[in-house]
């Protein structure tokens, strides 16, 4: 009983960050923001992470927030994972990061974990698609990432090549191959899985926030007859609406992390929730601020289609929205 109460009280008071936590997430923000302009994703080239940034996020020691100092990581917890992907999030970042992330905290080798951390090596994620596999990130990818609720495995896919075919969203490169060489490291529990789900819901969370700044700039500048939109019902309601949807989805984000940083016991259910929160809150966002932008929303050289894509592409990743419904369902959550 005790015990009970001191986690929901920790899980409570984390919920205002401390002056560390805020500082790691406006230090991520000036690094993610200069490296990753939106801007990047209108070129004709592959978007994935690129080494040389791969490697610099390795030397900050992003790849390894989570990860214990025994370990190697930097010993924090998963609020500032949450935080960090959330900025990774709002600049349209590589899927990569996270998958390189998570390839971190699931290996069990200590030099391969050194080196996927330092980010000399790169790591695609591996998805089933029937007999054969889609490996989602970097085509040079020499590792690959299978992750499920109750494990994680890294299988080396040096020298293993695969047809790229063509994807929804153009900052991540899709590879078709016909199978994964058996595993040589992960293991089983829930650990990587929950870190997946709640840096795939930071990540959404960042996305309908970007998605709000776009359309509340651009109805600050742009005029129908000789009224800023911004001042119309039909603008104001859908940006309130879309408002209303981050704050729902952020608050659900970081009661989320908390709960896993103070061992809650209905820890799944809330992280659950959040990315359902964050898949709906990210979709319907990118959406209205495509509809309410008009006739150039929908053009190729706006970013506007940008966000909606890597929300599709994100919200089917770690828990889409059937799935996560039925597992809230029967979800028992402590008092």
């Amino acid at each position: 009983m005790a015990d009970d109460m001191k986690a929901r009280g920790a899980a409570a008071t984390l919920l205002a960050f401390t002056p560390e936590e805020l500082e790691i997430m406006h230090a991520a923000g000036g690094v993610l923001g200069e490296a990753l302009p939106l801007a990047r994703l209108h070129g004709p080239q592959a978007m994935d992470l690129a080494p040389g940034l791969r490697r610099q996020l390795g030397e900050l020691g992003w790849f390894a927030l989570a990860l214990p100092e025994a370990a190697g990581g930097s010993g924090l917890s998963a609020v500032e994972h949450a935080l960090f992907f959330r900025e990774l999030g709002r600049r349209c970042g590589p899927l990569d990061v996270l998958v390189q992330a998570l390839a971190v905290n699931a290996a069990e080798d200590a030099a391969l974990r050194a080196s996927l951390a330092a980010g000399e090596l790169a790591v695609a994620l591996a998805e089933d698609d029937g007999e054969a596999v889609r490996l989602l990130g970097a085509p040079a990818a020499a590792w690959a990432l299978r992750v499920g609720p109750d494990g994680a495995s890294l299988h080396d896919i040096e020298g293993v090549t695969g047809e790229i075919r063509p994807g929804l969203d153009p900052a991540t490169t899709m590879t078709r191959l016909p199978g994964l060489p058996p595993p040589v490291g992960g293991g089983a529990g829930s650990a990587v899985w929950r870190l997946a789900q709640l840096g795939a819901a930071a990540m959404l969370v960042g996305l309908a926030e970007a998605a709000l700044d776009q359309i509340v700039e651009y109805a600050k500048v742009r005029e129908t007859f000789g009224r800023k939109i911004g001042s119309y019902q039909a603008v104001r309601h859908p940006c309130a609406d879309m408002a209303l949807r981050v704050e729902g989805a952020r608050c659900q984000l970081w009661y989320a992390a908390a709960s896993v940083k103070s061992g809650r016991a209905d820890v799944q259910a809330h992280l659950d929730a959040a990315k359902h929160l964050a898949n709906e809150a990210a979709l319907a966002n990118a959406d209205s601020n495509i509809q309410l932008h008009g006739g150039i929303g929908v053009t190729d050289e706006h970013d506007a289609h940008l966000l909606l894509k890597r929300s599709l592409l994100m919200s089917r990743l770690f828990g889409a929205r059937r799935g996560l419904l039925a597992q809230l369902l029967d979800a028992q959550l402590e008092d």
